[in-house]
């Protein structure tokens, strides 16, 4: 009897310590937690199975696996037993049009490097867009309106003829605010030195489609990136002067170049590709760029799944006619692209057993590239070349971070933007499963690709 008065304070304190844990317990409100998939972070490591996500204002609070964190009271909790989770895409070569903003949602690309032909002041507009969030849309990099020789290929590229000049261009996109420079195909050594002096004085990555300059030489004058990697068949080759020549005019070079690929011996590629990577140059191959031209002559593409997300006024995707026309392409130049093809797979291949960085980019929007779903036929045309499926995916998503020196994105971690995507399938089984998609995170808002393209129906 004696023990009675002395037994119940142990159990009010237990009591009195459930409440104040309870009490301090953290709350869940804002927190959406994404519970039970396989996760792919982004880093490049073997996928977590049974993980758990908390996102909260836009950030990632906390990744681990299943009954390893507590998900906080009050949480918005969502089961994704099944699925697979992979970081928001990174289309590292694009072009970007208003049209396709909810577009490259839908197919989970959460960000874009903007290298169009657009002005800079549209373009600078466009990122304002959809950065702020006037429009739902990825997150966009842009480098304005290009820097060409002259004349310039584009009526919108600056053309420049000298080093003032040169160093010119470089200023105005700079006072103007890009994130990056992009030049173009008529750029001579010449001139790429002035511009990198000055790109360098200003912290201006260069993005470089080559023309009259070759991928080595552009790679050791400090550019970032090799956009289509343009510039190497310059560099292999043992007289690279008819390919130089010839970019005095852009279709003969480019037609020249794209064909070139196939007189490439493989040690000479093999070679280029362990010089560019021991330069730290990124590649953005766009792969699905020179397929698509070696398939140019093929109608049915118009009709493949994906084409209905374009809509009937974006002629930059479904002029087809209107290259042929321009271009005058026939038969014998498609065949000629093909046999070029597993050229370039070989150098993605070298460059990346080299330790090269590789990001993937889709040319999108041109003729047949159709944006967000161009990206994924770049990812399975990386691994047709000799990626890993997890490798492609870290193309389109660490890699091409790195390349935007951009810390904040493309990996699925504490005190990372929430941009994700949730997979239906297993890419690892198969790279196809990325497109996939059962939802797409953006800045931590959940969005639903079915959703979206009910209202471009309409």
């Amino acid at each position: 009897m004696g023990l009675l008065p002395t037994a119940r304070p142990p159990i009010l304190l237990t009591a009195a310590v459930v409440l104040l844990s309870v009490a301090c317990k953290p709350s869940g409100d804002g927190v959406i937690a994404l519970e039970g998939a396989t996760l792919i972070d982004g880093s490049g490591g073997d996928p977590v199975k049974d993980a758990v996500i908390l996102v909260k204002n836009g950030r990632i609070e906390a990744v681990a696996r299943v009954n390893e964190i507590a998900v906080p009271r009050g949480a918005q909790t969502i089961s994704l037993i099944g699925k697979t989770v992979i970081p928001g895409l990174i289309d590292a070569h694009a072009h970007a049009e208003r049209w396709a903003a909810e577009r490259y949602v839908a197919w989970g690309v959460t960000t874009v490097r903007d290298l169009g032909a657009m002005t800079t002041d549209s373009a600078m507009a466009l990122r304002n867009d959809w950065n702020l969030g006037a429009e739902l849309g990825p997150r966009v990099l842009t480098a304005g309106g290009m820097i060409d020789g002259v004349p310039p290929t584009y009526p919108t590229a600056t053309g420049v003829a000298s080093a003032g000049a040169a160093r010119k261009a470089v200023d105005q996109r700079a006072v103007a605010g890009t994130d990056l420079l992009k030049i173009y195909t008529k750029i001579t050594p010449l001139l790429l030195k002035p511009l990198m002096d000055e790109a360098s004085t200003l912290r201006l990555r260069v993005a470089a489609h080559l023309g009259k300059t070759d991928a080595v030489s552009a790679a050791r004058a400090g550019v970032a990136s090799l956009e289509h990697m343009a510039g190497v068949v310059q560099a292999a080759a043992r007289n690279p002067a008819p390919y130089v020549n010839a970019h005095d005019r852009f279709l003969t070079g480019w037609t020249l170049e794209e064909s070139g690929w196939a007189s490439l011996d493989s040690a000479s590629v093999a070679r280029v590709a362990r010089v560019l990577a021991a330069t730290q140059v990124a590649v953005v191959p766009t792969l699905v760029l020179h397929e698509t031209l070696a398939r140019l002559d093929n109608p049915t593409l118009l009709l493949r799944p994906g084409m209905e997300d374009v809509p009937a006024s974006a002629a930059s995707v479904r002029d087809v006619p209107g290259l042929l026309k321009r271009t005058r392409w026939r038969a014998a130049d498609f065949q000629a692209f093909r046999r070029a093809r597993p050229r370039q797979d070989q150098f993605v291949r070298e460059f990346k057993r080299a330790g090269g960085l590789l990001a993937a980019g889709s040319d999108a929007a041109n003729q047949l590239l159709v944006p967000g779903l161009s990206l994924h036929e770049e990812m399975s045309l990386l691994v047709a070349a000799g990626l890993t499926p997890l490798e492609a995916i870290t193309a389109a998503t660490r890699k091409g971070a790195q390349l935007l020196r951009a810390d904040s994105l493309g990996l699925l971690a504490p005190g990372k933007v929430a941009d994700l995507v949730v997979l239906d399938g297993d890419p690892i089984k198969g790279i196809a499963a990325t497109r996939r998609i059962a939802s797409v995170m953006v800045r931590g808002r959940l969005i639903q690709p079915d959703s979206l393209r009910r209202t471009w129906g309409k």
